[in-house]
């Protein structure tokens, strides 16, 4: 279910972003009259609506805590303590390794106690999750 969430919050962006445009032009079409280049004062003012106002800020509000929640899950999966275990392709020995998750990268990686361990051509590595 999490992991459809980023891909959830977009659709729901471009929805906002859609829905907010389509108000635009509603807003544009109900008042035919006025033009951007017509500098005459209007006589009599009319109250404005608080609906337009009040959907800006509830999807700036949903694109700050959905930006914050992406943030959040992102941090809580690259601190997630894994299991390396790197196996010799020749002569089958395994070597177990902790390590955070975002310090894994490529055929390197870093452990939880801060060595720096790089993997030889023969070797490969498997992860899992702490046990």
């Amino acid at each position: 279910m999490i992991r459809y969430l980023p891909m959830f919050l977009k659709l729901l962006l471009t929805a906002l972003v859609i829905a907010g445009a389509f108000m635009a032009l509603r807003i544009r079409k109900s008042n035919p009259g006025h033009s951007p280049a017509r500098l005459a004062p209007i006589p009599m003012a009319r109250p404005k609506s608080a609906l337009p106002r009040m959907a800006a800020i509830t999807a700036v509000l949903l694109m700050l805590s959905g930006a914050a929640l992406f943030l959040y899950q992102q941090w809580r999966d690259s601190t997630q303590v894994v299991t390396v275990r790197i196996i010799n392709a020749n002569n089958g020995r395994e070597t177990d390794y902790q390590a955070y998750k975002g310090d894994v990268d490529g055929r390197s990686f870093k452990t939880v106690d801060g060595r720096l361990v790089t993997l030889a051509e023969s070797e490969r590595m498997e992860l899992g999750t702490r046990n």
